[in-house]
């Protein structure tokens, strides 16, 4: 039997292979019972597709739906769901939550019957509604992955579809150390500021909440990690003794074992001291589970920096978001003479291409010889 149970879920989950091909998911239900009838389900319905010709029709819609299902307790589900909402013509207001209407692609359409003009007329539908490339980008790539996994799933899909590419060039930005240190001072514990009680009101969830913006933040900029890798980390990958921590970077699916710097080996170092006797995750939530996607207060301090004023975003080409604190990470050590592939293994980058970006900081070792030999011509 191919079942299991995750720790962020009461569900049971399947996963078993046919025919070299594997298959997993979420069955739905957290009596097991249940599930192995719906495994049973599943299996015989692939079978019966391979070897009597058979294939179940979906929707977009509830293709999207099976897709996230299983992705529920990411921290990037959120940002999913939107794209997904949007994608079938629904917009929400970031304000007031409010839905409006936009253009979208039919949701009750099968599957099978989209087509590339389908996919074509979307794109630009969105590049009419000003969206940058790299917004269209994640919509049409949800698409596919969708298909992708409905595939897998043995449903009746449009193989021929072809997905348009994008170019997505933009100016890196990341944090000079004056940047650093301004975001930093923002969040450290014994700032005052406005709209943050006094130090002598603050509640002990308050002041809580404010050290542990602080302290992740630090973990990003000393790591280079993403951010749901390290608001999700427990007690048991940090070794305080060897300055360590194992690291499993869910979305490539790798792990590592990265060194701390002495700033992040202290601050570990406090919060195991400080740590709940009971508590399992290095940032927790109220309920005392992993922390999850909670960024507002650290994106509120950037702008209180200045990180993200007009001018300065005009200037530096683009705005500080929590995704700029791995930039960061890893411009201090292209700037330093690392070499590209070395921050390739240390991000943890599945295509070392990707790695490509910071290629510009690398000290430029031929232009110093350029105006060394001109200045000799020159003497």
């Amino acid at each position: 039997m191919a079942l299991h149970k995750r720790s962020n879920s009461g569900n049971w989950y399947y996963q078993f292979q046919f025919k070299g091909r594997k298959y997993f998911g979420t069955t739905g239900t957290p009596n097991k019972t249940k599930a192995m009838q719906v495994e049973r389900d599943l299996r015989n319905k692939i079978h019966g597709e391979e070897f009597l010709g058979e294939s179940e029709t979906i929707t977009l819609r509830e293709a999207l739906n099976k897709y996230l299902e299983v992705r529920k307790n990411l921290s990037y589900y959120k940002g999913m769901e939107s794209i997904s909402r949007k994608m079938l013509g629904s917009k929400r207001n970031s304000k007031t939550f409010v839905d409006y209407p936009c253009y979208g692609l039919k949701a009750d359409i099968l599957l099978h019957d989209l087509q590339t003009k389908d996919i074509e007329r979307l794109v630009q539908k969105r590049k009419s509604e000003g969206d940058k490339p790299a917004t269209m980008k994640h919509e049409v790539g949800l698409i596919r992955s969708t298909i992708k996994e409905m595939i897998k799933l043995g449903y009746k899909v449009n193989r021929e579809i072809i997905f348009p590419t994008f170019k997505t060039t933009y100016r890196l930005r990341y944090l000079d150390s004056i940047e650093e240190e301004a975001l930093l001072s923002e969040l450290k514990s014994e700032t005052v500021r406005g709209g943050v009680k006094s130090l002598e009101s603050r509640t002990t969830e308050l002041r809580r909440n404010i050290q542990d913006n602080y302290d992740l933040v630090v973990f990003l900029l000393d790591t280079g990690c993403r951010y749901s890798e390290v608001a999700n980390i427990p007690w048991s990958a940090i070794n305080l003794e060897e300055g360590t921590l194992a690291l499993y970077r869910n979305k490539v699916s790798n792990e590592d074992v990265l060194h701390m710097t002495a700033r992040l080996q202290q601050v570990m170092q406090r919060r195991f001291a400080d740590r709940r006797p009971e508590g399992r995750y290095v940032f927790e939530n109220k309920a005392g589970q992993e922390r999850g996607y909670s960024t507002q207060a650290i994106k509120k301090a950037m702008d209180r920096a200045g990180l993200n004023a007009p001018d300065v975003v005009k200037e530096k080409g683009g705005k500080v978001t929590m995704h700029t604190l791995r930039h960061s990470y890893a411009s201090k050590l292209v700037k330093a003479g690392i070499s590209l592939f070395e921050v390739s293994v240390l991000l943890g980058h599945s295509d070392p291409k990707m790695t490509q970006r910071y290629a510009h900081l690398a000290p430029n070792d031929a232009s110093r010889k350029a105006v060394d030999l001109i200045n000799a011509m020159q003497a």
